[in-house]
């Protein structure tokens, strides 16, 4: 709950007694239909018998695993049942596990979740059995799980708990086992000191070193090698593994103990063991950030490492600004960037011609630049087009020039987060526009109107409607860089041409004639 009535729903829940407050649940469940009270009654039960009061609910007649059972091997021959049926008889194992009676509930749950799981039985969804079911198939899969714990011997337990996560995986993500057992407990789930090395090897002997990828069983891996090993136990499975998630776990623990030189140390060593680039970049990026933390000297090594391992827009430009570099400093790093061989991405390309003062080359990137594909990373679009538009002149408030940053896609940082400045600091400190010439204004801004116009066409022969905004804020743009501020009534001819060949589009129209609107500053037709 949120906001001001929330705040009295509070107050007016603190001011019933206990007696009124049970009037008014019992009242307010009666009012609800079916679907919604059971969903209430079934949260109810839970917050009961995991309360401080030591309260169980009474288990379910001793014939209802019977009747369960029987209504599964009816509904395999029939191949479907009535998904309320289904509902009844899973709120009734729920509530024997509640009750304590974990035997009963295993019986039942193992008759059920599998069926409906593998859809050997058709309850009359679509996809997902949870669109026709009402008991929370999470709880359900938890209390199996609980249910299979209790119930199995300690020699027996890894495997027969791994079998019931099995028989029910997709019913419900299921991110620890041993949280979900400990949950339906109220605490540790019993002899977990003895279990832990068990379940481990279990899930050890199917771990598969070298998937980018972790399957639901390595995540149980991490997460009881966590519960017993802590860090030092991550960095085995990184090393064994290679696999990122187990790598990151690894790292992301030493970084929440604070121990930041040994996170500097497994930063680096993960970013040597894993094998795809964005991981790699991620371990370089934290490695940085240990350096920044520790307050070593080598910060602006670690950030160019992170650049050239796995460049990107954020890891460029905190090398450029790194040390409080001056214009002339950022020229050279941008000169020396070009230079690498790892320097091939477009976007990239084009902003260090940017900073070296080759605007030629810079225009050229973006003029001859796809008319889709403006949302990749690599696309020279949404670095050039707010780069050359910010050069060319100031955003005024409502302008289209300022509705820019609405419509381009701005790269945000992987976690851990370092200091990025922006690009526009960037350009900034680089001083970019000191002693530009007039003929250099006009490279740039022809280069935009090139490139807003293929994008206009190809986003309008593909019919891409999402980006009908985005491409009229780009033309407009253009207009308005171009236009007169004294005459500012006529649009360019370029553009009113487009406007014409583009008249078949009337949502195109509407947002270009928008956008001419902001340019030329003329009254809304809102």
């Amino acid at each position: 709950m949120r906001g001001e009535r929330a705040s009295t729903l509070v107050e007016a829940l603190a001011a019933l007694s206990t007696e009124e407050l049970r009037t008014f649940v019992s009242d307010a469940l009666d009012r609800l239909d079916e679907g919604p009270r059971a969903d209430l009654e079934d949260l109810l039960l839970q917050r009961a018998a995991r309360s401080a009061s030591g309260w169980k609910p009474a288990a379910p007649p001793s014939t209802f695993v019977e009747e369960a059972t029987a209504f599964v091997a009816a509904a395999r021959r029939a191949g479907k049942a009535e998904p309320s049926a289904a509902d009844h008889h899973l709120r009734q194992a729920l509530t024997a596990s509640l009750a304590g009676d974990y035997h009963a509930a295993r019986v039942v749950f193992a008759a059920l979740l599998e069926p409906i799981r593998n859809g050997d039985i058709y309850l009359g969804q679509d996809e997902l059995a949870d669109e026709v079911l009402s008991a929370n198939l999470h709880e359900c899969n938890r209390q199996f799980v609980t249910a299979v714990y209790v119930t199995t011997p300690l020699a027996e337990r890894a495997d027969a708990v791994l079998q019931a996560l099995d028989a029910a995986q997709g019913l419900s993500f299921v991110d620890d086992p041993l949280d979900e057992v400990a949950a339906s407990l109220g605490g540790n789930p019993p002899e977990l000191a003895d279990f832990l090395p068990l379940w481990i090897a279990r899930l050890e002997r199917d771990a598969r070193p070298g998937r980018e990828w972790e399957s639901p069983r390595e995540r149980w891996l991490r997460a009881a090698v966590v519960r017993r090993e802590g860090p030092s136990g991550l960095a085995r499975l990184a090393r064994a593994t290679r696999q990122p998630s187990m790598a990151h776990a690894w790292c992301d623990a030493l970084v929440a103990a604070g121990d930041w030189a040994q996170a500097l140390r497994a930063f680096e060593e993960c970013a040597a063991l894993v094998r795809d680039s964005a991981s790699r970049g991620d371990f370089l990026d934290g490695a940085a950030l240990c350096a920044q933390r520790l307050g070593t000297t080598d910060l602006i090594d670690k950030l160019e490492a992170a650049w050239l391992g796995a460049p990107s827009l954020p890891r460029l430009l905190r090398w450029l600004v790194s040390g409080a570099a001056s214009a002339a400093t950022i020229r050279d790093l941008a000169a020396r960037a070009l230079g690498k061989p790892t320097t091939k991405v477009p976007s990239l390309i084009g902003l260090l011609h940017l900073l070296t003062g080759e605007l030629n080359d810079a225009a050229r990137l973006l003029s001859e630049a796809p008319g889709l594909g403006w949302s990749q990373d690599e696309h020279p679009g949404h670095v050039l087009f707010p780069a050359f538009a910010w050069l060319l002149g100031d955003a005024r408030p409502g302008s289209a020039h300022e509705a820019l940053s609405s419509v381009l896609p701005v790269p945000t940082p992987s976690p851990p987060e370092l200091p990025t400045p922006t690009l526009r600091d960037l350009l900034q400190r680089a001083g970019v526009m000191s002693g530009c010439s007039e003929a250099d204004r006009r490279t740039l801004l022809e280069a935009m109107k090139a490139a807003a116009t293929r994008r206009t066409e190809d986003i309008l022969r593909e019919k891409r409607h999402g980006h009908y905004r985005q491409a009229a804020i780009l033309v407009a743009c253009c207009v308005e860089l171009e236009a007169d501020p004294v005459t500012t009534a006529a649009l360019p001819a370029w553009a009113e041409a487009l406007r014409t060949r583009t008249s078949r589009f009337p949502a195109f129209q509407r947002e270009l004639n928008e956008g001419f609107g902001k340019a030329l500053r003329l009254p809304s037709t809102n």
